[in-house]
């Protein structure tokens, strides 16, 4: 199963302000970004799905998961040579029983209007039942994801 990692359609909208007045811009270096884990029943809809509401089935508290996810750490946000990269430090999750999921988006906690704007989802291409193992989602090495301007 391949991994894909989409970006929702409206982040670079949101990234920017918005489009409707009273929305503000998203900050990706002193936001709380966070990252979740939702079952295969979520089918993200790239076009349309716009804050963490549209995530649907997250999973529940339990076997070392706890809803809300976990927050994004050492962030950097930066530009060189016409490459804009977002990272930060890997994410993980001791579990302590069984979980399965297959999404795991990233989204801003922060902002309100519009509340919780997705960013991108981690689709594993198909379900993952971890038991008893600490997971990790690693980075690459070039960031999370890079915008090139040409």
């Amino acid at each position: 199963m391949a991994v894909t990692i989409p970006i929702f359609g409206k982040f670079p909208e949101n990234l920017g302000g918005g489009n409707v007045a009273g929305d503000g811009p998203m900050d990706l270096l002193s936001d709380t970004i966070k990252q979740t884990l939702h079952t295969s029943t979520w089918a993200p809809n790239y076009s349309t799905n716009e804050v963490k509401a549209d995530a649907t089935n997250e999973l529940a508290t339990a076997n070392g998961y706890t809803v809300g996810g976990v927050t994004l750490a050492s962030k950097t946000y930066a530009a060189s040579a016409l490459v804009t990269t977002f990272d930060a430090a890997d994410t993980s999750w001791t579990f302590t029983g069984a979980v399965t999921f297959r999404h795991a988006p990233i989204w801003d906690d922060t902002p309100t209007a519009p509340a919780d704007p997705l960013i991108l989802n981690v689709d594993t291409g198909g379900d993952q039942t971890l038991n008893g193992v600490t997971s990790a989602f690693q980075w690459n090495a070039s960031g999370i994801f890079a915008f090139t301007v040409t």
